[in-house]
C-alpha cells in the first residue's frame, strides 16, 4: 500500500512540475525574443506568445500588440547594440510569474537591472508584462570579480605585447603604476629590485646586453581576481651574446595590479642557476 501511495505522490509531483514548465514556456519564449537581434525572426517569436491586446509597460514604454513590442526591442538594440540580458530564477504563483534581470554591455559592465511581472492567460500566452527598473541594482560579487579578471588580463596582455612584440616602451609606461616594483633573481647578471618604470627600462637595456630572445611558446594566463593578480607562463628561446649558444627556458611572471595598472612584477625562471650560467658562459 505504501508503494502505491509513493507512486501516486510521484505522479502528482511530476504533474506539478509539468504545469510549472507549461506556464514558464511563454516566458522562455519572451526572453528568447529579447535575445534575438534579427527583427523579423524576433517578431515571429513574439507572435507565438503575444496577443493583439497583450500589453507591455516599463518606465520607457506603454504599448499593446506584438509589432509594438518588437519595435521597443528594436529601439533598445539601437541604443545598446552589444547588450547581454541575463535573468534570475522565476517565481510562479497561479497565472503570474516574476523574475529579476540584468543588462550588461559588451565589457560586462552593468547597464541596468530590474524585475518583471507577467500575467499569463493560461493558454500559453502572455496577457501583460510590467517591468520595473531598479536604480539600486548592483553586480554580484562573482560578476565584479569576473570583470576585474578580464580587465587585468587585458592590461597584462598589453604589457606583454609591448615588451616582447612591438617594443613600444612609451605605450607600456602607461600601464605601469608610479613606483612599481620589478624583481629579478639576484643570480642573474641583471638581477635585483627595480623601482619605477625608468629603472625598469634600465633593466631591460642591461638584459639585452646578454642575450637575444624570441618567444617559443605564447603565454598561458592564470588569475586570482580576489588578490588582483595575474600569472603568465611562457617559453623563451635565447641566444647568448657571449657564447652564441641557444637555450629554451620556461618562465612565469607574477603581476600585481591596482586600478587597472601594474604595481609589481616578479619573474621566475624554470632553472635560474642554469640560465645565469648560460648568460655568463663564453665560447
Amino acid at each position: 500500500m505504501r508503494k502505491i501511495y509513493f507512486v501516486c505522490f510521484l505522479f502528482m509531483l511530476n504533474g506539478l512540475f509539468a504545469q510549472k514548465k507549461d506556464k514558464l514556456n511563454p516566458i522562455a519564449v519572451y526572453e528568447k525574443a529579447w535575445l534575438e537581434h534579427n527583427s523579423e525572426t524576433r517578431l515571429k517569436l513574439i507572435k507565438t506568445i503575444w496577443l493583439d491586446d497583450s500589453t507591455f509597460e516599463d518606465p520607457s514604454a506603454s504599448i499593446k500588440g506584438s509589432v509594438a513590442l518588437n519595435n521597443v526591442i528594436n529601439e533598445f538594440y539601437k541604443k545598446y547594440p552589444d547588450a547581454v540580458i541575463t535573468s534570475g530564477p522565476k517565481v510562479v504563483k497561479d497565472n503570474y510569474v516574476s523574475w529579476d534581470w540584468k543588462i550588461l554591455d559588451s565589457k560586462n559592465k552593468l547597464i541596468m537591472g530590474g524585475r518583471d511581472f507577467a500575467r499569463l492567460n493560461g493558454k500559453g500566452q502572455v496577457s501583460k508584462i510590467i517591468g520595473f527598473w531598479d536604480s539600486e541594482v548592483t553586480l554580484s560579487e562573482s560578476e565584479i570579480l569576473k570583470n576585474l579578471e578580464t580587465d587585468n588580463y587585458k592590461v597584462v596582455a598589453q604589457y606583454y605585447e609591448r615588451l616582447f612584440k612591438t617594443r613600444n616602451f612609451a605605450e607600456m609606461s602607461a600601464l605601469i603604476e608610479d613606483g612599481a616594483i620589478y624583481s629579478q633573481a639576484e643570480g642573474l647578471p641583471y638581477g635585483g629590485i627595480y623601482k619605477g618604470f625608468d629603472e625598469w627600462t634600465k633593466m631591460y637595456t642591461k638584459s639585452a646586453e646578454f642575450f637575444d630572445l624570441e618567444i617559443e611558446k605564447e603565454p598561458v594566463y592564470f588569475s586570482d581576481a580576489t588578490k588582483n593578480e595575474v600569472i603568465i607562463y611562457f617559453t623563451i628561446k635565447c641566444k647568448a651574446k657571449k657564447s652564441g649558444k641557444t637555450l629554451s627556458m620556461p618562465i612565469s611572471e607574477h603581476f600585481d595590479l591596482k586600478n587597472g595598472k601594474i604595481t609589481a612584477v616578479r619573474a621566475f625562471y624554470f632553472d635560474t642557476k642554469q640560465f645565469a650560467e648560460f648568460l655568463k658562459s663564453k665560447k
